[in-house]
C-alpha cells in the first residue's frame, strides 16, 4: 500500500512540474509569437494539447527512468550542494542542510500533524480541495440541469444538438458517451447565427475540446492552489477559440464581419438576460468580465487580420521535441537525491564539524 508519504511527495513533484510546464511554454510562446506560425493557431492548439500530456506523463515517466537518469547527475539539489562546496555562495552549513531537508520536513510534519505548521498546511490544503471539488461538482449539476431542461431536436450518432430557453449562449459538453450541443431556441429565428453556431460548436468537437475541458475542470480542486493550473486553464480556453474560429472560417468561407458580428449579438443578448457559459462546456462566447471582453476584441482582430493556413504535418512534432525534452529534464531533476554523493558526505561531514565547535565553545 502506497504510504501518505509517498503520496504527499508525488502530489508536490505535480505541482513543481506543472509550474515548470507553464514556464517552458510560456516561453515557447514567445518564440512562436517571432515565426510564420504565429497566425496558425490549430497548430499551435495540438502543440499545446501535447505539452499538456507531457507534464501530465513526466512523474511517472520521471520515476520510472530515475535509475538511468542518476548516472547523467542532474539531480538539482546536488548541484545546488556542488555550487555550495565550491563558494559560489555563502550560508551557515546547518542553516545551508535545514534549507536541503525543507521539503522532507515538511511531509514529516504534514503527513503526522506532530507541529502546528504542519496541522494547519494540512488543514487549508484538505479544506481547498474539498471546497473546490464541490465547485465541480456544483457546476456539472448546471450542466445536467441545463440538459435536463432543453428540447432534443436532432441527433446525429452519438452528438446530439438540443434546444433551451434558459442560456443565451450556444455552447457544447459531453457526458460520458454522449456529446452535447446546445442551441438558445430564439437562435432559429437568425438562421446565419444559427449556422455559425453549430459550425463553432461542432469544429470543437473535432478538436477534442470537450475531453480536454472535462479533464481540466475534474484536474482543478487538485491543484486549486497552484497558479500554473489557472495558466494552463487559460491557454487551452484563448487557444482553442482562434483555433476553432480559423477553422470555421477557412471551411465555411465565412465573412470576418458575419462572424464578429454573430458573436458581438450572442454578448449583448447574453448581457441583457445576465446570462453566462455554463462550465464545464465549451461556449460560443464568453459574455462577462474585462478579461473576456479583451479577449473578444483580440479573435475579432485575428478575423480581420486572417492568416494562418495549413501547416506542414512535421511542424508540431518537430516543435514537441525540445518541449517534450525541456520537461523531461526538468521532472528529473527535481527528484530527491538517491543516495549519498561524495559532495553531500562532505557536506554532512561540515555540518557535524560546526555543530561540534558549538558544542566546545569556539
Amino acid at each position: 500500500m502506497i504510504s501518505l508519504e509517498a503520496l504527499l511527495n508525488a502530489y508536490i513533484d505535480a505541482n513543481i512540474i506543472l509550474a515548470l510546464g507553464a514556464v517552458i511554454w510560456a516561453a515557447a510562446q514567445l518564440i512562436i509569437r517571432r515565426t510564420s506560425l504565429k497566425r496558425a493557431h490549430g497548430a499551435q492548439l495540438n502543440l499545446l494539447y501535447g505539452v499538456l500530456i507531457i507534464v501530465g506523463v513526466a512523474p511517472f515517466a520521471a520515476l520510472a527512468l530515475w535509475p538511468q537518469a542518476q548516472a547523467l547527475n542532474l539531480n538539482l539539489s546536488d548541484m545546488i550542494v556542488a555550487e555550495y562546496l565550491d563558494g559560489r555562495f555563502a550560508m551557515a552549513p546547518t542553516t545551508f542542510e535545514a534549507l536541503l531537508a525543507s521539503r522532507d520536513t515538511l511531509i514529516l510534519e504534514v503527513t503526522t500533524l506532530g507541529t502546528t505548521t504542519g496541522t494547519m498546511i494540512a488543514a487549508i490544503l484538505t479544506t481547498g480541495i474539498t471546497f473546490a471539488a464541490l465547485r465541480t461538482l456544483v457546476n456539472l449539476t448546471r450542466v445536467r440541469r441545463v440538459i435536463a431542461q432543453s428540447y432534443l431536436w436532432r441527433q446525429s450518432g452519438r452528438v446530439q444538438i438540443r434546444l433551451t430557453d434558459v442560456s443565451s449562449i450556444p455552447f457544447s459538453t459531453r457526458g460520458l458517451r454522449q456529446h452535447y450541443v446546445v442551441i438558445p431556441s430564439e437562435m432559429l429565428a437568425t438562421p446565419a447565427d444559427l449556422r455559425i453556431a453549430l459550425s463553432h460548436e461542432f469544429q470543437h468537437l473535432r478538436q477534442g475540446d470537450l475531453s480536454w475541458e472535462t479533464m481540466l475542470e475534474l484536474l482543478r480542486p487538485l491543484f486549486v492552489f497552484n497558479p500554473a493550473m489557472r495558466y494552463w486553464k487559460l491557454q487551452v480556453e484563448r487557444q482553442r477559440e482562434l483555433a476553432c474560429d480559423q477553422q470555421v472560417m477557412q471551411r465555411k468561407s465565412l465573412s470576418a464581419q458575419d462572424y464578429a458580428n454573430c458573436l458581438l449579438r450572442v454578448c449583448t443578448n447574453a448581457v441583457h438576460r445576465q446570462s453566462h457559459a455554463t462550465i464545464p462546456a465549451v461556449a460560443l462566447v464568453q459574455a462577462r468580465g474585462r478579461r473576456n471582453a479583451q479577449f473578444l476584441r483580440h479573435r475579432v482582430l485575428q478575423m480581420i487580420e486572417g492568416g494562418g493556413g495549413p501547416t506542414r504535418r512535421w511542424v508540431v512534432p518537430a516543435l514537441l521535441v525540445p518541449l517534450a525534452l525541456s520537461v523531461a529534464l526538468s521532472a528529473i531533476a527535481i527528484q530527491r537525491s538517491g543516495d549519498w554523493s561524495q559532495d553531500r558526505l562532505m557536506l554532512s561531514t561540515i555540518v557535524n564539524l560546526e555543530r561540534l565547535n558549538q558544542r566546545n565553545g569556539y
